[in-house]
Parts: structure tokens; sequence; C-alpha cells
């Protein structure tokens, strides 16, 4: 659905003229570059962290452009700056009888944080964010997590998962943290697909685009747990949706909810910052497509899928 929903806001965009190149495509401008994260796993779902630049490429609205640096981050290779994660706790749809899995994820990346990370823990319906390190006080939060008798309409529940996110995108945007992500845990046919179909909700295009681009701006990569296991939810494997689009994956169908929560402290310790020139295609766009691909067989590479037009000055 949101793969879909990418591939219309693009479509838009460039029908309205905003995506033309401003000089031939491939030449980016020397003084603007762009800076974006990916992860690199084999088959089995290991992660991979010896890529040369000469075997990942970058392209941005189709177009293919140059690669500046490639750079391994890895628990060996640099100074640990801790991972910031956000929970962000599904209390507005979620089945009553799925609130003690919930915990049960959660508490899973509260025992498994080091020293260095920093965790806050969210509900769906609007709350305060406490960014901390204090391992007992985050699962006192947790403890106290329940689904509420918050009624939100059908039409609705979607914007409130995009401003929800946001939102939350902004308040750690100036955080130190280099790797940063929100998991979603929660309902997957909700979290990972908050766009509804015409027929039954609002228009949210405005506010996908702001998700997208907040998450963007912030380098946060947005994660969806759903505790339902095998078969109880009616979306696919988590590689079309919301949370594919901004970078991370949509753990769904899956009974293996300890292994879910292990690759994403995985994926905040091994991961790629890559730098390109800013191509001038689509830089007054609200939006661009990123498409960053694996050369070495047998191996992929996993970033966001959209960002916002244009790139960040050089300092």
């Amino acid at each position: 659905m949101t793969r879909r929903f990418l591939a219309l806001v693009l479509l838009a965009a460039a029908a309205g003229g905003v995506m033309r190149a401003q000089a031939p495509p491939g030449a980016p401008v020397p003084d603007r570059v762009l800076t974006l994260q990916a992860v690199a796993q084999d088959r089995k779902g290991n992660p991979v962290t010896d890529l040369k630049r000469e075997e990942v490429e970058v392209w941005i609205n189709g177009f293919r452009v140059p690669i500046q640096t490639l750079v391994a981050v890895t628990p060996t290779t640099t100074e640990p700056t801790g991972r910031l994660i956000v929970l962000l706790l599904d209390n507005i749809t979620i089945d009553p009888r799925m609130v003690p899995r919930v915990k049960e994820v959660a508490r899973r990346f509260v025992t498994k944080m080091l020293p260095e990370d920093r965790i806050a823990v969210v509900m769906l319906n609007g709350d305060a964010v406490e960014v901390t390190s204090d391992s007992s006080r985050l699962l006192r939060r947790i403890e106290s997590y329940n689904q509420t008798a918050a009624f939100v309409t059908a039409d609705h529940i979607g914007t409130q998962v995009l401003t929800t996110v946001a939102a939350l995108s902004r308040e750690v945007s100036e955080t130190p943290e280099r790797r940063k992500a929100i998991v979603a845990i929660g309902s997957g046919w909700l979290l990972d697909a908050p766009i509804p179909p015409p027929q039954v909700g609002a228009e949210v295009r405005r506010e996908w685009l702001d998700a997208v681009r907040a998450m963007a701006t912030a380098d946060v990569n947005f994660y969806v747990i759903d505790p339902g296991g095998v078969g109880t939810t009616r979306v696919g494997m988590g590689k079309d949706g919301f949370a594919r689009d901004a970078g991370g994956h949509a753990f769904v169908n899956t009974n293996d909810l300890s292994g879910a929560v292990d690759q994403i402290l995985r994926e905040g310790q091994n991961y790629y910052v890559v730098t390109v020139g800013d191509p001038p295609v689509g830089r007054n766009a609200p939006v661009r497509e990123l498409d960053v691909r694996s050369l070495r067989r047998n191996v992929t590479v996993r970033a966001r899928r959209a960002i916002p037009g244009g790139g960040m000055p050089n300092p």
C-alpha cells in the first residue's frame, strides 16, 4: 500500500513540474551533500560490514549518483555513541489479549540495552517523551501500559499514527545518537499501513509527507513489531509497507518476537554512512525516491525509500 502511495506522490509531483532537473542529471552540486544510512545483510539476515564503495549504488529519482564515501559503523570500528530507541506502544487498536506480549517485547529492548543506549516509552494516543538510560524507570513505564478505551474513528486512525511519528522524529532530531529508531509495537495492519483505502479514510498525503520528511531529516528509522504471531494480521511480510519506506522493517506474521528485537538492535550497531553529491533532480519536490543497491551477490542493502527534496550545505 505505502509503496504504491509513494509512487503516486512522486507521480503527482512530476505532473506538477516540481521534479524537473535544474541541470543535466548526474551533475551533483559541489557544495551540497546528502548523508544517508543503510544496513546490509546476507541471505540469513546476518549483518555484512565489509562492502566496498564499488559494490554499492545510489539512485535518486531514477538517476545513479556517484558515491563520495562509504563508511561502515560497527561496535569495533567506531567509538560507541549509543542507540536511541523510541518504543511506540499501540494502546488504541491492540487486542487486549496481546497486552502481555507487547510488554514482553518492550521489556526485551530494555533488558538488552547497553550503557550508552537511551530509550523512551510512548503511547500511541499521545504522551510526553522522556528519553532515559534508567532501565528501572523504563520497566515501570512499560508495566503501566494497557489498552485504553480511547476512540479514534477509522478515517482518522492513520492520521494519528503519521502525526505521532512526525512529532516523535522532531522531538529526537537534536539528540547526539547517530542511530535512531522508532519501534511501533502493536497492530501491524495499522502501524505498517497507516494509509486507509480511499473509500474508508481521509486524505493523508500531507501527513504521510510530513512524517517521511521528519524521519529523514532526523535520521530516524521506523520499525513495526506485531505481537500477534503467525496468521493474525492481514498485511504481508513487511517488505513494502510504511516501515520499509522509512528504512526499517515490519515484523509481522512471525512468532519470533525476540529475534525481531535482536535484529533491530543489531541494525542499530552495524550500518553504513553513505555520502553522495546532491543531484539536480527533484530538488524542489517534497520528497525524492531513494534506492540504495548492493552489487555483491546474496547481499541486500536497505535504506529509506524517500528523502526530502534538496541536500544539506557543506559546513
